[in-house]
């Protein structure tokens, strides 16, 4: 029998749904619950998160939250703003258990339960894939894509992961070749060039200082960036708690750096998540590309089986990746005042920036 419950607030016994082992629930960082605590902390919104079951067995949290834009409330995933993937939550024994029929059918006693809360459905950064598990919302419902995101799996070491790449795309494989004729090239100019390694188990991480250099850098190319206080607090607290490793990874020339990348890893997956390219001056040696390659090849000396490029399909994130997963939105209208968002947001940018 399938049955659901409703969550207004992260109880006790919602934690131990999401850390119990017999679940075996399936999520990216972006749905750890640890992340979800902190991202609650800084929200406006009422959260609802939902967790269905057959009999006493989990087959997935919804981890919603409602927000209001203007007069308009708004069943968006939590953290829409800040997070990269904005996904359910899927008990790896999802499939077998419950089928389309059975999921539309609970998702629509959902929404009947929650009608007089919402005027407006809006899933956005949905990934189609979730560790190779379907994402139900992107499978069942009629949603839009919008993106691609860019992984490496590291089932291999260095010389085979050329390799594949180059069976996979020579263009590809050319661009690796020429990162690592830069590599060479600058350490023959350089005084003692080198990777530094800090994790948050054992060094301070200076995440405001990580930011700012990111905002900067946005800046200068007049890109929006979403690096708030709301952000840093989140990532900050996340850091003190050690819960979760987050390491920052610098390419150094003398006392010089010329490019940072701050990520972690969870559940055997680097994120790749600020990137910064610092040096204008050492710009034509593509410092931004030798640190993803020293990261690969740390990444493969590590065990760690998967690197995640994260959120935007930029032309520098493909050469280096042998998958690639898109990602999706999806958009209902519930009410009069829904449609009404809803115009407004296609016909004017600065209120589609609050969603996108």
């Amino acid at each position: 029998m399938y049955t659901y419950k409703i969550f207004d607030s992260i109880t006790k016994e919602l934690e131990e749904i999401f850390n119990s082992k017999e679940a075996k629930l399936n999520l990216t960082f972006f749905q750890h619950i640890e992340y979800i605590k902190e991202i609650t902390k800084c929200n406006k919104s009422k959260i609802k998160i939902i967790v269905i079951y057959n009999d006493n067995l989990v087959l997935t949290i919804l981890p919603f939250e409602i927000k209001k834009y203007f007069f308009v409330k708004v069943l968006q995933w939590i953290g829409t703003k800040y997070s990269d993937y904005c996904n359910p939550i899927l008990s790896k024994n999802l499939q077998s258990n419950f089928n389309k029929k059975h999921f539309l059918d609970t998702w629509s006693l959902i929404l009947n339960d929650m009608k007089n809360d919402l005027d407006l459905i809006f899933l956005n950064n949905q990934l189609a894939l979730i560790n190779e598990q379907p994402n139900p919302f992107v499978d069942y419902f009629q949603t839009s894509k919008f993106s691609t995101v860019y992984n490496i799996n590291l089932d291999c070491n260095f010389n085979d992961y050329k390799e594949k790449i180059g069976i996979k795309d020579k263009k590809h494989a050319y661009e690796i070749h020429r990162t690592m004729i830069k590599y060479k090239k600058l350490n023959e100019i350089s005084k003692n060039l080198r990777i530094v390694i800090q994790d948050s188990d054992h060094d301070f991480i200076d995440f405001n200082k990580i930011t700012e250099e990111k905002k900067d850098q946005l800046y200068r190319k007049k890109i929006n960036n979403k690096l708030d206080d709301n952000f840093k607090r989140v990532f900050k607290n996340l850091i003190q708690l050690k819960k979760i490793k987050f390491y920052v990874i610098s390419l150094i020339s003398e006392d010089r750096t010329l490019s940072r990348c701050f990520g972690f890893v969870f559940d055997n997956t680097f994120y790749y998540y600020i990137p910064t390219v610092l040096s204008n001056s050492f710009a034509n040696y593509k410092p931004g590309k030798i640190l993803i390659l020293q990261l690969i090849q740390w990444c493969i000396k590590n065990n760690i089986s998967k690197f995640d490029f994260g959120l935007g399909s930029e032309k520098y994130k493909k050469y280096f990746s042998n998958k690639e997963i898109s990602l999706h939105r999806y958009l209902k209208v519930l009410t009069l005042k829904g449609s009404l968002i809803y115009f407004l947001m296609l016909v004017n940018f600065k209120i589609k920036k609050l969603w996108l």
